[in-house]
Order: structure tokens, then C-alpha cells, then sequence
């Protein structure tokens, strides 16, 4: 059996959508993701913020697996170290041969080494990001590395409630 699994760095994902005011709803995020990728495991990298108490129940909900990684505060910035973290786990999920297709959502370049690695391994990888404007020059370069941008989905993805709102 093929398992493809989708590595979501949460702050990535979250951040760029709120700088261009898409209301990304993770519920219809993960049901996007169940559906297009049948019987596909999700994980979702995410720092201990106040933020993750109002999402952590839907996470949950939907069966997607979460880690939570410890933040410290530096220069005025949150910072949680989960690229470390999702690279780390992506590398074992190959290495033991658990995953076939990797699909990272993130457009941050500091991924690049990990695409390559999946990429020699024989997997499959594939990248998921907000906008091209929030996907880097590095992950773009990649011939061999399929991107979706959500922008693309944006009306599948966003809170039903702000499109509401924006609408009267």
C-alpha cells in the first residue's frame, strides 16, 4: 500500500495566509487533504502558542496527528524550531520506508536539502504553499517538485463566515 503523507508547517502555512487576509479554515483544509489524497496521514508541526488552543480541537478532530514543539521569544519573534522537527521526522518516515509520497506544506527554502533527500531516496514529493510570493526561489528551482499554491483553492479553503461577511 502507498501512503502519502502531508508534513504541514502550521506557522508557514498560517502566517502567509493571514499577510493576504485568506481565512484559512483548517477544517476544510483537512478535508481537502483527505480527499484528494485518499487514505493519506496528516502531521502538523505547530509551536505552543495561544493560537494552538482555539485550533487544537479540530486538529484533533480530524485525526491529524500533532506535535507541538516548545517556543522561546527572540528578537520580538516566536520561535519553535519546527522545521527541525518536520525534517527530522520526514528523514525517519523515509529512512523505515513508512511513506511513499511526501507532500510538504510549506514554501520555505530552508526545506530544499529535505526535497532533494526525499527526491534520492526514490519518493515522491511534492510541495503545497500559500501564494507563489510566499514560496521560495529555492523550492521553485526545483524541476522535479510539483507546487500547488492554496491561493489557487482559496474558495474550497476559506472560513465560509468571512466570505459571508465581505459580502454584504
Amino acid at each position: 500500500m502507498e501512503l502519502t503523507c502531508v508534513y504541514i508547517d502550521a506557522a508557514n502555512i498560517i502566517l502567509s495566509a493571514q499577510g493576504i487576509d485568506f481565512d484559512l479554515d483548517l477544517s476544510l483544509l483537512f478535508q481537502y487533504l483527505y480527499d484528494k489524497y485518499r487514505d493519506c496521514k496528516i502531521v502538523f508541526f505547530i509551536g505552543d502558542v495561544k493560537y494552538l488552543k482555539t485550533i487544537e480541537a479540530i486538529i484533533i478532530g480530524y485525526g491529524v496527528e500533532l506535535v507541538v514543539k516548545q517556543t522561546v521569544r527572540e528578537g520580538g519573534k516566536i520561535k519553535a524550531n519546527c522545521d527541525v522537527e518536520l525534517t527530522n521526522r520526514v528523514s525517519i518516515d523515509v529512512e523505515r520506508n513508512i511513506v511513499n509520497k511526501v507532500i510538504l506544506m510549506s514554501g520555505d527554502g530552508d526545506f530544499v536539502a529535505l526535497t532533494d533527500y526525499v527526491r534520492d531516496m526514490g519518493k515522491c514529493v511534492s510541495c503545497m504553499s500559500v501564494t507563489p510570493k510566499n514560496t521560495s526561489i529555492f523550492i521553485k528551482q526545483r524541476p522535479y517538485l510539483r507546487i500547488m499554491y492554496l491561493i489557487q483553492i482559496r474558495d474550497l479553503l476559506e472560513n465560509k463566515k468571512v466570505l459571508t461577511k465581505h459580502a454584504t
